[in-house]
């Protein structure tokens, strides 16, 4: 059987999707991103509106 030269083949070699690196943001953090997302996506739509006057 052909397998890709970096598939894991021991269970030794699998890493858990799941690390504290990985974990979903604290509540307090997920306004704070999402703030800063509608703020990003403002500034970029209005810049974007103001190159096709």
């Amino acid at each position: 059987m052909w397998r890709h030269a970096n598939v894991p083949v021991t269970p030794q070699e699998v890493v858990p999707m799941s690390s504290p690196a990985t974990a979903p943001p604290a509540p307090n953090n997920l306004k704070r991103i999402v703030a800063a997302s509608l703020i990003g996506t403002t500034v970029e739509w209005y810049d974007d509106s103001s190159d096709r006057s």
